[in-house]
């Protein structure tokens, strides 16, 4: 199924990575003739007296910080060739820009995330992990580039690879969807990639192998003990072989036959833990976007962070639109 998102909405934070940000948002407007939104979220400010006493900053200062948002919003508006609402909020950023998004009936959301690791991303947790776990539409979230952090001004977005992660649940056909859309409107490679988690591999002693076989073992030799091995591991990569091809079969299938014209996918199957294999798969294939599904909705989904896509976000330095199905 076609996707074409209709209103495209940028959070914006001001900092050196917000030119990221709309440089994305400026080119799926484009691509998809949707309108673009500029959105900042004032944070509640708390200040603290010289005595220690914390206090919620004053009505007058709360007006002075939207006013210069305002201002500062309607510059970088000034910058884009095309027009844009500005949208100003005030509370916690990552609840606002939800509420926001359903408000103002948004489709689609663009962030950066400037990354965090350890206890302090545990206990605090950023905007973008916050957003991927509540927002109800699909979150592109972009990485900031810690050796070249500045974003050039006019720089052109190009998608030329979109990777696709596979797992055939309702999430991941719709991050399919919006991979097939995106591949359309840049002319793009699609990669639908799956990858199988290795099962555990169990190691038997001549022993163990003598206990689950039948017959006399008093003329064996160690070298039969070894074939016994060598027939489990061959039976092993006939079950493997047989999976691989049936999933890059399904995966082949997905395409509608009215696309086949113009998108081949390549397929490939992977093994290894999801995320760290779709991190690895992404920078061996130079992909400019990964797609991945969210699974649930459940209040322990929201708060527990551990997800393949939340792992991939967080992990990886490729740009991830993270979908989910509308609850």
């Amino acid at each position: 199924m076609r996707v074409e998102p209709k209103n495209i909405m940028c959070a914006i934070d001001f900092s050196e990575f917000s030119q990221q940000v709309l440089a994305y948002g400026q080119a799926m407007a484009r691509k998809f003739d949707a309108g673009l939104s500029l959105c900042h979220v004032v944070s509640n400010m708390v200040l603290v007296s010289s005595a220690g006493q914390a206090y919620i900053a004053s009505s007058k200062i709360e007006e002075e910080r939207r006013e210069e948002a305002a201002a500062r919003l309607k510059a970088l508006a000034g910058k884009l060739d095309m027009p844009c609402e500005i949208i100003l909020a005030a509370g916690h950023p990552a609840e606002m820009i939800s509420e926001t998004a359903v408000e103002n009936e948004i489709d689609f959301v663009i962030a950066a995330t400037h990354g965090g690791s350890g206890i302090k991303r545990f206990l605090v947790g950023s905007v973008t992990d916050r957003l991927v776990k509540i927002l109800p539409v699909p979150l592109l979230v972009l990485h900031s580039d810690a050796g070249r952090p500045f974003f050039p001004e006019g720089r052109e977005i190009s998608m030329k690879r979109i990777l696709v992660g596979c797992d055939f649940s309702p999430d991941s056909k719709l991050a399919f969807d919006y991979g097939l859309s995106l591949a359309q409107e840049f002319q793009a490679e699609l990669f639908l990639t799956h990858v199988i988690r290795p099962s555990e591999r169990v190691q038997f002693s001549s022993a163990d192998y003598i206990k689950i076989q039948e017959g006399d073992y008093l003329g064996w030799t160690p070298a039969d003990y070894l074939d016994l091995q060598k027939e489990s591991r061959s039976y092993e990569d006939q079950v493997r072989n047989g999976l691989v091809s049936r999933v890059e079969r399904q995966m082949d299938q997905m395409v509608p036959e009215d696309c086949r014209a113009w998108c081949t996918p390549i397929t490939t199957v992977l093994d290894g833990e999801p995320y760290s294999e779709l991190i690895r798969f992404a920078e061996q294939e130079k992909a400019d976007i990964i797609v991945l599904g969210i699974r649930g909705h459940g209040l322990l989904e929201r708060f527990l962070v551990g997800s393949t896509t939340d792992r991939v976000i967080s992990r990886g330095r490729c740009p991830v639109l993270a979908v989910r199905q509308a609850s």
